[in-house]
């Protein structure tokens, strides 16, 4: 649990020479302890070396619970404010200077110098989240284990360790539900049981009260809906869509076939687990079952693209083929302005088909405005330069989106076949897992912003209706008889 804590800067702090006595003075006074001294010598019948704690005030405007939440989702307990000794040979506890712990109070009894390391490493970890220490604060928290009665709650070692384990728990807990919120809706046992041991958690007496606020916020952000659950399923879509005829392709607008393609694109691109993105796993011999949803992605591309083909090839006259290219390259343009890159690649990628590109007859009627518009939808989703153009639209884009799955699947490979994943002196290769993470990171962005767009039956029927959709064999069979080849 304490593996990752973060040091407090960059100075390195031996924890087992934190609490050792030292004959060293102060070199930096502390001006609040130096007041007290004056006031303290002015009061009769005040010797001697006992120690004396001022306990911080529980109605401190300025340490209130609203203005530690600011910094960490809980807050460490409070520990004694000041230490005197009133004696003036002695010191402070110890001061920090320059990155250096001073240790000093030659009359602290020597059991509590003997601090556990355990518990001087809680202590820090409480504090990790806070920034860089102050003076004062280092001798607040080396306070709280210093020795005191055990009634006393600010100073109980035992209290502090637990208050710094719960701390760290709990904003691993808060870091899981909001950065990868997937675990838990594909997974409702995993749910049920965080959700289950947080409610214990907040049941805890000593729990302090920014503590329990995180905990509440973390059921809070497990059991509310999404908005985006109130989107339609995919499962949903093709249930509704089997047994019933589809509507012809003329019947439907550019617009309302751009927006449910849409809408199908990014319900089919969102159901890909992140897991399915190791290993290349969509490379292998079992690739149906180690990648089941990446496939489905990929035969959805496939089945979309034979659709575009068919019904350009299905049509007997040359000026409805030349009518439906110029329909299919108005809804790839307003594909392109929803962000679905997608389905601009779905559609040119069907045009460039050899079925389709040897149609010159065809293609020599198609107006000169969409023959540019079909030049500027290549060029955005081409694999010039790994992509280069289509990075820089998905880069310079807000989500909703649909980008293109295959090149962060090249990406993915790249890097795992060009990167080992351990380095030559045995240890893992974190550069690599970094690289790995990011790729996963951008297309969970894009997976977790849902299209607000209404669903039309009737339009994604004909869009999954594969009833007339011909394989490549026969389209172009189709092609020639449509436009024979001319003799040489």
């Amino acid at each position: 649990m304490y593996s990752s804590m973060a040091p407090f800067s960059k100075t390195t702090l031996d924890i087992n020479k934190l609490y050792v006595s030292s004959n060293y003075p102060n070199k930096i006074p502390d001006e609040g302890e130096a007041a007290l001294e004056k006031q303290e010598e002015s009061l009769p019948g005040k010797q001697g070396s006992e120690v004396s704690v001022r306990e911080e005030s529980d109605t401190d405007p300025n340490h209130s619970d609203e203005a530690e939440a600011e910094t960490s989702p809980t807050k460490s307990p409070t520990t004694p404010k000041s230490v005197k000794c009133k004696n003036s040979s002695d010191f402070s506890l110890f001061s920090y200077n320059n990155g250096v712990v001073m240790p000093s109070c030659r009359e602290l009894d020597s059991t509590r110098s003997a601090l556990s390391a355990a518990s001087a490493f809680a202590i820090a970890t409480a504090g990790a989240n806070e920034g860089t220490p102050t003076k004062e604060k280092y001798r607040r928290m080396s306070l709280a284990s210093a020795g005191f009665p055990t009634d006393q709650r600010n100073g109980d070692k035992e209290f502090v360790i637990r208050r710094a384990a719960t701390n760290r728990v709990l904003n691993v807990l808060r870091h899981w539900v909001s950065k990868h919120s997937q675990d838990f809706e594909t997974n409702e046992e995993l749910k049920f049981r965080v959700i289950g041991f947080l409610e214990e958690v907040i049941h805890d007496p000593e729990l302090l009260t920014q503590e329990r606020k995180a905990a509440a916020n973390i059921i809070r952000t497990l059991t509310q809906e999404d908005p985006g659950d109130n989107q339609i399923t995919l499962e949903e879509v093709v249930q509704m869509a089997e047994g019933v005829k589809a509507e012809p392709f003329e019947n439907h607008s550019a617009l309302e076939i751009a927006e449910q393609l849409t809408l199908l694109d990014h319900l089919v691109f969102k159901k890909i687990p992140y897991e399915e993105f190791f290993g290349q796993g969509w490379m292998k011999l079992e690739k149906n079952e180690r990648t089941p949803y990446i496939m489905k992605n990929t035969k959805h591309f496939n089945d979309v693209s034979n659709l575009i083909a068919s019904e350009i090839i299905r049509n007997e006259e040359i000026n409805a083929r030349v009518s439906a290219i110029e329909k299919w390259v108005a809804v790839a343009d307003i594909c392109r302005c929803l962000h679905n890159y997608n389905a601009v690649l779905e559609i040119t990628s069907s045009l460039n088909r050899s079925a389709i590109f040897r149609l010159k007859k065809t293609w020599l009627k198609v107006s000169k405005q969409t023959k540019a518009l079909i030049d500027k939808l290549q060029k955005l989703v081409s694999s010039e330069g790994r992509f280069k153009n289509l990075r820089e639209a998905l880069k310079n884009c807000d989500p909703p989106c649909v980008p293109y799955l295959g090149m962060y699947l090249t990406d993915l490979a790249f890097i795992e076949e060009g990167t080992p994943n351990y380095t030559e002196d045995g240890l893992v290769n974190f550069s690599k897992m970094r690289m790995i993470s990011h790729i996963i990171r951008e297309i969970r962005q894009f997976q977790q912003t849902s299209y607000k767009i209404e669903h039309q039956p009737k339009v994604t029927h004909y869009l999954l209706d594969q009833s007339f959709v011909m394989d490549e064999e026969t389209l172009y069979e189709a092609s020639l008889r449509i436009e024979p080849k001319l003799p040489s």
